[in-house]
């Protein structure tokens, strides 16, 4: 759905279900019941939603957690728009828009120049939270080790001690000016949650799990905002702890100007410009800075190159040495292809350990390693590694010796084992599972949406999260039923899916007990396969409860809807009715324009072209001979049929998009602003 701001005086949802399983079909409440009675006189209080939360730890996400975490999304958006607007800083002006230029192509500069600054801005909070993950979070802890892997690892990590957050503890939710705050390193530690099995590994090979098991102090953060300007407001105790203990200004902006990074050669402490786009001139070239994708700077030491594709390959190289020098196991091998910490039986025959194994019984890969990461002026990148890596694993005699075994078969989970392994350093040189700049930016696109529906000013909010966990638990359900499918969130779904996700304990006991794996928060999906398997997961949905899946009249749900509507109304007869009078109640709702639409935060294109092109033509197709179906029963019943041309709203920018995408991600996100593509 596109980002369109909704009033806040309209009241939706009532009453709720709570079924317990695919086989209770009881119906949740509707998004659009008769709206309380109240005195005309007396407006309602639109802060009423969240002035008393209760916000204890559950196993399941309540409607209290959902509005507490709407509640901090609109904090995280009021903090992109602050950021973006805020003139000349991190020294990218407004005034780099070239005056003679058309009124098209000065708004696509200026949505660029805002979007710049946003991408710094997130680049110095993950530096930020990564100097508060290792001085404040478990500082004590010590890395895993191979050996230690028998009796410390554990199906059930989320049993045992718990670290105890405090609000004087919280990283910064800092200011940008006066009347606005910036959620800052919260944003960031929120983005990182959401991505469940990256931070579990990151959480167990950091000896941190005390923390992995506190989960998202919803109450602390919670009491730290205000209800009415959603201003943090820390305490003088917090702001002293935060700059004591991690040397950083409260304020992010009153930072230093420049990245401190180690040079990848000679590793000593090196300054590095955040951005290289300071000058009008340079919005014509590519930036070269830290935040930016061309990365390329002189040390000033050793006078070595410093870009991306050396960072990435020096933590590849660390990692290898510590392996070697210390036993710690390498990135992406400590969960098996289930998402679960599983103690090895043997290691020498663990399947999730091989990437180990083949590295430390071959000592010409190693060499072929270090070789590579002699840097110079022609610096490597981690596209030679896996060439050296293929060419290893096509030895017979390799394999057999890292497996101390007569066999020379790669088994298939060992094949994932080390592509698991290599994706850890393809686009993050941090010392993190993922690349935490990009989970931010693509949490952007859902934000954004949370804000135009604009649930949290709704006095019937609380209603509309019951509804929402209904949903939730039956999208579960189904995921559990259905394991070989994809199944793909509306916007209500996914916004208690995320909640529950921010309990990381909690989500994973439920999610392994009720479908025998973690289940992991893929934010990064082919758009066209995304589509596919969002009109597979309305079919089913429909066909399980007798009930429409997305509640949203865009034309993409509608077409969606049409192409399963018709065949199900044929052979399920007795729902015919029912759903026929969903659809009517669904548009004759005044806010229509605003339910719950795909979540397609984590759509993206491939990298690749192979077929991509038939493909999309193929799906195109198909859509546009469901669309048309759509708009001849929109006429039939006397509708205007769903139009396609929609404009969005962005960094205070109006965007025409015509033939508006519905998996389209964040329009505010350009691929060659970060380090890495975020989308």
């Amino acid at each position: 759905m596109p980002l369109r701001k909704r009033s806040t005086d309209r009241y939706t949802l009532e009453k709720h279900a709570f079924p317990s399983s695919l086989g209770d079909h009881s119906q949740p409440p509707a998004y659009t019941p008769d709206p309380p009675s109240i005195a005309h006189d007396s407006p309602p209080d639109i802060t009423a939603a969240f002035s008393s939360l209760r916000l204890d730890s559950s196993p399941f996400p309540t409607p209290d957690q959902c509005i507490a975490h709407l509640k901090l999304l609109e904090a995280f958006h009021q903090l992109r728009e602050d950021v973006a607007l805020r003139d000349s800083l991190f020294g990218i002006r407004d005034s780099f828009v070239p005056e003679d230029a058309s009124a098209e192509k000065r708004r696509e500069v200026l949505r660029k120049v805002r979007e710049k600054r946003w991408a710094v801005y997130v680049a110095k909070a993950v530096q930020r939270f990564e100097k508060w993950w290792k001085v404040c979070v478990c500082p004590q802890a010590s890395k895993l080790k191979q050996s230690q892997m028998q009796t410390m690892m554990t199906r059930n990590p989320d049993k045992g001690a718990i670290m105890r957050v405090e609000a004087d503890d919280l990283p910064p939710i800092d200011r940008v000016r006066a009347k606005s705050f910036a959620p800052d390193v919260i944003l960031v530690w929120h983005a990182y949650q959401l991505n469940p099995r990256d931070f579990l590994e990151d959480c167990v090979r950091y000896g941190k799990l005390d923390f992995w098991r506190a989960g998202f102090p919803w109450a602390r953060v919670n009491a730290c905002i205000d209800n009415d300007t959603f201003e943090f407001k820390p305490s003088g105790k917090a702001i002293h702890t935060w700059e004591s203990k991690t040397g950083y200004a409260w304020d992010s902006v009153n930072d230093s100007q420049d990245a401190i990074l180690n040079c990848p050669m000679c590793r000593k402490p090196a300054k590095v410009p955040w951005t290289g786009l300071t000058r009008a001139i340079m919005w014509t070239d590519k930036g070269d800075g830290f935040a930016d994708k061309y990365l390329n700077v002189v040390c000033r030491n050793c006078h070595n190159i410093i870009c991306h594709d050396n960072l990435k390959l020096i933590k590849f190289l660390d990692d290898v040495e510590a392996l070697m020098e210390n036993d710690n196991p390498m990135p992406g091998t400590i969960l098996d292809t289930q998402g679960i910490p599983e103690p090895p039986a043997l290691p020498q025959r663990h399947e999730t350990l091989f990437p180990n194994r083949l590295l430390k019984s071959s000592d010409s890969l190693r060499g072929l390693i270090r070789t590579r990461a002699r840097l110079g002026p022609s610096p490597g990148s981690m596209d030679g590694i896996r060439t050296d890596i293929e060419s290893v694993l096509g030895s017979r005699s390799a394999i057999r010796r890292a497996n101390q075994s007569l066999s020379s078969t790669l088994k298939r989970e060992e094949r994932i084992a080390i592509r698991r392994m290599m994706s850890r350093y393809w686009e993050n040189s941090s010392p993190f599972a993922l690349d935490l700049i990009g989970a931010v930016i693509r949490q952007g696109s859902f934000i954004e949406k949370m804000h135009a529906i604009d649930w949290i000013h709704s006095p019937a909010a609380r209603s509309t999260m019951e509804r929402l966990i209904t949903k939730y638990q039956r999208y579960i359900d189904i995921i559990s039923a259905h394991p070989d499918h994809i199944a793909v969130p509306t916007l209500d779904v996914d916004l208690a899916w995320h909640t529950h996700q921010l309990s990381p304990p909690a989500y994973y006991g439920y999610t392994v007990s009720r479908t025998g794996k973690f289940v992991d928060h893929d934010d990064k999906i082919e758009e066209i396969k995304l589509s596919r398997a969002f009109e597979w997961t309305s079919k089913t949905y429909q066909k399980l409860y007798k009930e429409l899946y997305s509640e949203c009249t865009c034309w993409y749900c509608e077409a969606i809807r049409e192409s399963h509507i018709s065949g199900i109304s044929r052979i399920f007869s007795s729902s015919k009715e029912q759903i026929e009078s969903d659809l009517d109640n669904l548009h004759s709702a005044s806010d229509q324009k605003l339910g719950p639409h795909i979540s397609a935060h984590n759509a993206i294109k491939p990298e690749t072209l192979t077929d991509r092109a038939q493909r999309e033509r193929t799906f195109q197709q198909k859509l546009e001979r469901d669309y048309r179906k759509a708009c001849q029963r929109a006429r039939k019943k006397g509708r205007e049929p769903p139009g396609r041309d929609e404009c969005v709203y962005g960094l205070g920018i109006e965007m025409f998009v015509p033939y508006y995408a519905p998996y389209m991600g964040d329009p505010c996100v350009t691929s060659g602003m970060y380090p890495a593509n975020p989308a």
